[in-house]
């Protein structure tokens, strides 16, 4: 806001507020002072004109009579002094005095009330400004919570507040970096999900296979939301790392799973039997890589240490992803590999018969090895892949 009394009066009600309602605020701090009491010196410009005077060299010569003036340094014992050169303080330390300061001119001297007049008015040390806005910033630190439930808090009292006309407030610093960073962290996260579906899909020669095993990554998501939804806390920078870090503990289970089955059915398993023991064997490793990740966690989720409500998102999430997606891997996984791989036989079966033509053969007694072979009729029906229930089968050749 634009007014120096209408923003800080605010600025300390709402610190008030915060200080009151808020208890994980701490360290409430106004980067605006209070005001000072300052000299305004407003010059006769005509007056100082005939003196030979301009404004400039009267502010210079009363600022530096009573803030004083740098005279030269001092060098004593090898130290370094500035010599500031002004009026004793019983000689400054009123209007009446500034006011009767003697200011040389081409004329002689003459009193500074006499070419201009001095008023003192209050006013803060110094001027904020932001896009040429003047504005003033409060500082908050967190205790025992994150930078997002702070700012939840902090934005329902300014919400409740009753702003006054002309005056913005806008939540910035950590917080606003941290949103600007979400926005990054979506794209990487995006971006890693797409080079490790690259990397699957070369390693098993298929587009189907990585495809399985990414779908237990939204439910993993899902169990996150859940999670963080359950405790109500708020996902911040750390919780996002520990959803990338989640990504990559999911693909490898779903990895395991799937590879072994290929395993299973490499050495001529059917594919029931093959998805069967694969999830027999490969149970114990799924298992113990998500409980042994969890029970790390659970110590950082549940510490009150100091500093440790910064881990606190990056636990949560972990162990709600890991526990839904755990669950994902064992079942939707295999099944998705059943459906899409009894699929995919299917068209390759239609394929293979539709690459052959077929036709009505008259087999003859003369083209038969044999003076004893029987001719016989075979038929054999275009794409139902055998012969007529009718006609008994001949090889020919």
């Amino acid at each position: 806001g634009y007014e120096f009394d209408m923003t800080s009066k605010y600025a300390y009600d709402l610190k008030s507020q915060i200080e009151k309602n808020v208890p994980s605020a701490r360290d409430i701090d106004i980067s605006r002072e209070k005001d000072r009491p300052e000299l305004k010196v407003i010059v006769d410009k005509e007056k100082a004109s005939k003196l030979g005077l301009t404004s400039a060299t009267i502010s210079t010569y009363v600022h530096n009579r009573v803030n004083g003036m740098n005279a030269g340094l001092l060098k004593e014992d090898g130290d370094e002094y500035y010599i500031l050169v002004r009026l004793k303080e019983e000689n400054r330390n009123s209007l009446s005095l500034i006011n009767d300061l003697s200011i040389p001119t081409t004329m002689g001297r003459v009193k500074l009330s006499e070419i201009a007049k001095v008023e003192e008015y209050w006013a803060p040390p110094e001027i904020e400004r932001k896009s040429r806005q003047r504005m003033l910033t409060m500082k908050v630190t967190p205790y025992n919570t994150s930078l997002g439930e702070l700012a939840v808090e902090v934005q329902k009292i300014i919400d409740k507040s009753e702003m006054p006309v002309g005056c913005t407030v806008m939540l910035s610093g950590a917080y606003e970096d941290q949103q600007e960073s979400f926005a990054d962290m979506g794209m990487l996260l995006a971006l890693i999900i797409f080079l490790v579906y690259v990397v699957m899909a070369s390693q098993f020669e298929s587009l189907a296979k990585p495809f399985m095993i990414m779908m237990a990554v939204p439910f993993a998501i899902s169990g996150t939301i859940i999670a963080l939804l359950v405790t109500n806390t708020y996902l911040d920078m750390i919780g996002v790392l520990g959803v990338i870090m989640l990504v990559g503990i999911v693909v490898k289970n779903g990895i395991v799973l799937v590879d072994y089955i290929d395993l299973m059915r490499d050495r001529g398993y059917e594919l029931n039997e093959a998805i069967a023991l694969s999830g027999q064997s490969r149970l114990r490793p799924v298992l113990m890589t998500a409980a042994t990740t969890v029970l790390g966690m659970i110590p950082m989720t549940l510490s009150r240490a100091e500093g440790s409500e910064m881990w606190v998102s990056m636990g949560i999430v972990v162990i709600g992803g890991l526990c839904v997606s755990t669950l994902v891997t064992l079942i939707i996984v295999p099944v998705l590999y059943g459906i899409m791989s009894r699929h995919g036989e299917r068209d390759l079966q239609k394929e293979v018969r539709g690459q052959f033509i077929f036709m009505d053969i008259d087999v003859n007694k003369d083209e038969i090895a044999g003076p004893n072979t029987k001719p016989v009729k075979g038929s054999v029906r275009r794409g139902e892949g055998g012969f007529s229930d009718e006609d008994e089968p001949v090889r020919i050749g």
